[in-house]
């Protein structure tokens, strides 16, 4: 049965969709049955994937709504290291409506994804920083979180409430649920600023919660054009070893959380 992990940051731009796409590529490379779900009605980890965005197409929203199973509405890549479950660029208010509208609200996603979660060793999930209804969900279907956050101030301001509000769902929704990590995101070795934030990390959230970091590096800004993961796009890059770094992380946590000795 499938571990499902979310990636959740309320603030955007905070690299959470690059993340989830590189690490299940690189977890698909070595061997994993990776299976995707893009929550964000951005849909870009959905074209970034492969998928055409602009058509009709069965997703995310259908299946959460119950018009088909997730095993439907499951897409191959070509590359083939995972498979994803789209979002739509075309989520609504009636969309949004359709999702709160009657009892337990908050599972609709978990019930969801009980048709696919034994095809697939990983399912990790990409969340949109609104629509709080979508990552409830998300965070309620999972059993771990990482959050990737970029290295300035402003930018970790919100982490001790997101970390509070896991707790909650934790207590309310979801005992299984726990923090898998703190994901440093787009960082560099010149800059004091992002050392000394990372050191603001480690103070408040404790060292064994951050994991390995992600340098920046223009090639993983470059993937989404070629529509590649940064494993195939640029492997000998920074950004597909810092990656594949990561990758190794959530598969040892993983291993952690089950009593599996590495």
């Amino acid at each position: 049965m499938a571990d499902i992990i979310t990636f959740a940051n309320k603030k955007g731009g905070s690299g959470k969709t690059s993340t989830v796409l590189n690490v299940g590529a690189v977890l698909g490379s070595k061997g994993n049955r990776v299976l995707l779900v893009d929550l964000d009605p951005q849909a870009h980890l959905s074209y970034w994937s492969g998928v055409n965005t602009y058509d009709t197409y069965k997703n995310i929203y259908s299946v959460i709504h119950g018009d088909y199973s997730s095993s439907e509405a499951v897409t191959t890549t070509e590359h083939g290291l995972y498979d994803i479950i789209p979002a739509s660029t075309h989520f609504s208010h009636k969309d949004l409506k359709q999702i709160i509208d009657g009892r337990q609200v908050e599972g609709k996603l978990a019930k969801a994804l009980i048709d696919v979660k034994d095809k697939y060793d990983i399912i990790l999930i990409d969340t949109p920083p609104t629509v709080a209804v979508l990552t409830l969900n998300a965070l309620v279907a999972s059993r771990h979180v990482l959050i990737p956050v970029l290295l300035n101030f402003l930018a970790i301001e919100g982490l001790a409430q997101l970390a509070q509000n896991i707790y909650r769902i934790n207590m309310a929704h979801n005992p299984d649920l726990r923090i898998m990590g703190i994901i440093p995101n787009q960082y560099d070795l010149r800059s004091n600023h992002a050392r000394r934030v990372v050191s603001e990390l480690n103070e408040n959230f404790g060292e064994d919660m951050i994991s390995p970091r992600i340098r920046h590096d223009i090639k993983v800004a470059e993937a989404p054009e070629a529509r590649l993961p940064i494993n195939l796009y640029a492997p000998k890059s920074r950004g597909a070893m810092d990656f594949s770094i990561l990758a190794d992380y959530v598969m040892g946590k993983i291993n952690e959380s089950a009593g599996v000795k590495t």
